[in-house]
């Protein structure tokens, strides 16, 4: 079986398809700030706090997070600085994102990066 391979053409990506925080279960979009080693990264919430994020083991391999990206994390339930990796964001659902007025309280830190 052939690969399909990718003719390059930009495709519309539709809002609704695109993961968002579930805030029920104390998700919120972040940003990684730097990469500390192993499965540890320092993050920036969308409410403006540092917090340590942790990459779970079944991502590890298959996520791969740099400074810079966009991600959700959710919160740890009995320490609140720190967070767990849930998703990461592709550039084109980022741009979606800030299109759509997801990620402005994030707007001043993503200046850095994009």
């Amino acid at each position: 079986m052939k690969k399909r391979r990718d003719t390059g053409e930009p495709q519309e990506i539709d809002i609704g398809k695109i993961r968002k925080p579930r805030r029920e279960e104390e998700e919120m979009f972040a940003l990684v700030d730097q990469k500390l080693g192993g499965n540890h990264v320092r993050v920036i919430c969308e409410d403006g706090k540092e917090r340590l994020g942790r990459i779970p083991g079944r991502f590890r391999r298959r996520m791969w997070i740099m400074v810079g990206d966009v991600v959700i994390c959710k919160l740890w339930e009995y320490r609140k600085d720190r967070c767990d990796i849930v998703h990461k964001y592709r550039k084109t659902e980022v741009e979606k994102l800030l299109q759509e007025g997801y990620l402005d309280a994030l707007k001043d830190y993503l200046g850095m990066y994009l």
